[in-house]
């Protein structure tokens, strides 16, 4: 013992420093809680979700959403929280329209197959015999396995990528530009052997100019007459007139920045606007219901079974989600034999969702205005799940999965606060911190520790954040408590005669 420090001032003074090392395990822990709250059995969704949605909002900060339910195959509620533009002070209402990004593409595989029923086309055609207005740039692989089947469930061969986008004032490129690569992205050629799962935007705008092409028709008004206006979806449109520009939801990058609004060369990728409402009721259409047949007469029902039915397994992101792909759709078996459907929409400031039971008719529609809603998505499928006593989806499954790495790194913290606090207490640790003992493995703990943190903050944080900003905020803090507390180790080493523990 030094001279001039009693055994009690010791003893107290090692205790204040092993409380808070010991409490930051129990604050991490206190703190990250699981972001969902269970719905009772007598409580309604629809009162569950006006308590809990704004509660969400708050908690991973997104400005606005709005939300659907179906049930029995039709549109049973809808609702919306928070704003559609905060600068303004504008609220999101069920009529607020949204970019609805990838759902467009759901849309688009209607599209299509109306042309199969009318045998315009068929599913295993190669795209290329329908396409005439443009010439098929040249391919490591075979356009002939190109079908418009494998287009339409991601598994033609055809890049992943985005095209430029320009202010609503300015005239994008035209679509046949793009296809060749002239618009930012990659032209719609075959880059891999046709077959396997690669999500990709060029395929839909292929999809098209086949509808163009083989119809005569503008896009845009081909989906109009064919898909929207038969199921009722009259809020849906791919013109920014004024008044949608005026009621539209504005976007948010996910630092909270507003998305201007743009618009690209192609539509089907991702460029229908939407209420939720309308979503809801495009959903719906496909489920089963009495009295209406499945189609909901604009198409038959053995051919959205054709469009629900896994055309390729999915992998990555997707496979995290979902078994396979369909036909502009991505679907999973559930534990009870049923099969789910869904898709998720993710463009510049926006995350949106549907999910859906066609054999049941149940369903639900999000559509969120900010790049950080995904947890909120996640929350709220799984507290409908919970209320409807649905089977567990994947997509729920893999939430609770992305929340490992973090309880990981709270149980280090807490063991490594456990150890430094008891050695702290017990006088088995001291500070010392050019002590000989160790020294090579203290040094090296030291590297590694501050390494691992400076990877994390420069390169891994912005990667999670972009689909997970409050797990990525989690991870951060709790590798930032380990780190301080395994480099508080190294300064406080263990005694002379202290055994390695």
């Amino acid at each position: 013992m030094r001279p001039g420090r009693s055994e009690t001032d010791t003893t107290t003074r090692r205790q204040l420093l092993a409380a808070p090392l010991i409490g930051t395990g129990g604050e991490l822990l206190g703190q990250f809680g699981s972001g969902t709250r269970a719905v009772s059995s007598d409580e309604s969704l629809p009162a569950h979700l006006d308590e809990y949605v704004p509660d969400l909002l708050e908690r991973y900060d997104v400005p606005g959403a709005s939300i659907a339910l179906i049930k029995d195959g039709k549109l049973t509620w809808s609702s919306a929280y928070g704003t559609a533009d905060p600068a303004a002070e504008r609220s999101t209402t069920a009529d607020t329209p949204f970019r609805v990004q990838s759902f467009t593409k759901s849309v688009t595989a209607w599209g299509v197959l109306k042309l199969v029923e009318q045998d315009e086309i068929a599913l295993d055609d190669p795209i290329g015999q329908h396409l005439t207005s443009w010439e098929r740039p040249d391919a490591e692989y075979s356009w002939e396995e190109v079908t418009v089947r494998r287009v339409l469930s991601h598994s033609a061969g055809l890049p992943a990528g985005v095209y430029e986008s320009v202010p609503l004032d300015e005239e994008p490129l035209p679509l046949r530009e793009a296809l060749s690569g002239n618009a930012g992205g990659p032209a719609a050629r075959p880059t891999d052997e046709p077959g396997e799962f690669r999500h990709s935007n060029p395929g839909y705008a292929l999809l098209e100019l086949l509808i163009e092409d083989v119809t005569g028709q503008d896009f845009a008004a081909y989906i109009d007459d064919e898909i929207l206006e038969p199921l009722g979806m009259d809020g849906a449109t791919f013109d920014t007139t004024e008044r949608l520009r005026s009621e539209l939801a504005t976007e948010h990058f996910v630092d909270g920045t507003p998305v201007s609004l743009s618009h690209g060369p192609a539509k089907a990728p991702g460029a229908l606007y939407a209420t939720v409402e309308d979503i809801a009721r495009f959903v719906a259409a496909g489920t089963e219901t009495s009295g209406e047949p499945v189609g909901r007469g604009v198409l038959a029902p053995e051919t959205v079974d054709e469009i629900y039915a896994p055309a390729v397994g999915t992998t990555g992101f997707y496979g995290l989600a979902s078994d396979g792909a369909g036909l502009g759709h991505f679907v999973e078996t559930l534990s009870d034999g049923k099969r789910a459907v869904m898709n998720g929409g993710q463009g510049p400031g926006s995350w949106h969702w549907f999910h859906t039971i066609p054999g049941t008719g149940d369903g639900i529609v999000i559509l969120t205005n900010s790049e950080r809603s995904l947890q909120l998505l996640t929350d709220v499928i799984e507290a409908w799940i919970e209320q409807r006593e649905l089977p567990t989806v994947s997509l729920t499954r893999a939430r609770r999965w992305v929340r490992l790495p973090v309880w990981i790194l709270v149980g280090v913290a807490v063991g490594l606060a456990l150890r430094l606090g008891f050695g702290a207490i017990t006088g088995n640790r001291t500070f010392d911190p050019l002590s000989k003992r160790d020294r090579p493995v203290r040094a090296i703990l030291s590297g590694l520790g501050v390494a691992t943190l400076g990877l994390w903050w420069t390169v891994g944080r912005e990667t999670v954040a972009f689909f997970l900003p409050v797990i990525a905020d989690w991870i951060g803090l709790a590798l930032s408590a380990v780190v301080v507390l395994l480099l508080l180790t190294v300064l406080f080493p263990r005694t002379e005669g202290d055994e390695p523990t």
